[in-house]
């Protein structure tokens, strides 16, 4: 099969692809890196990811190209780097993956919306105090922010 496309929100070459809408994200990677948009003050604030995508990512995610954890965590990163979730959308994404979660929960923290729900929300989602005081230390090694 050919490849149609390369997208930013997965960094690897797609065939069809289950996020149509990320062509907007295409174009402004393909205008410039975001290392030179933050240099020259042209950073914008990410958009929230919509339900309709968030939709196609969850079903993406349960994919046989998704199997391996790193290609989820992959994933995932691309779309934390583009846009801004809310903790019940990381929430889903924690719940879905088992083999990463702590990961998942830390590369996503970056890009949440409403922090002040984090802790009750995702972390408390942990069953295991082990599994949340790694994320809370790879959130303040991360990001320098402490949390409850």
């Amino acid at each position: 099969k050919a490849i149609t496309s390369l997208f930013p929100c997965c960094f690897v070459p797609c065939l069809p692809h289950p996020l149509p809408s990320c062509a907007s994200t295409t174009m402004s990677f393909l205008a410039g890196s975001d290392d030179a948009k933050k240099e020259s003050g042209e950073e914008k604030e990410k958009p929230s990811f919509d339900s309709n995508n968030f939709k196609d990512l969850i079903n993406s995610l349960g994919m046989a190209a998704y199997r391996k954890d790193k290609d989820k965590l992959r994933r995932i990163t691309a779309v934390c780097s583009a846009h801004l979730l809310n903790c019940d959308q990381i929430l889903q994404l924690v719940k879905l993956t088992k083999g990463c979660n702590c990961d998942v929960a830390v590369i996503c923290y970056g890009s949440v919306s409403d922090k002040e729900n984090f802790s009750k929300t995702v972390l408390s989602a942990f069953k295991w105090d082990e599994e949340k005081e790694e994320v809370k230390t790879k959130i303040k090694t991360k990001y320098g922010e402490s949390l409850e």
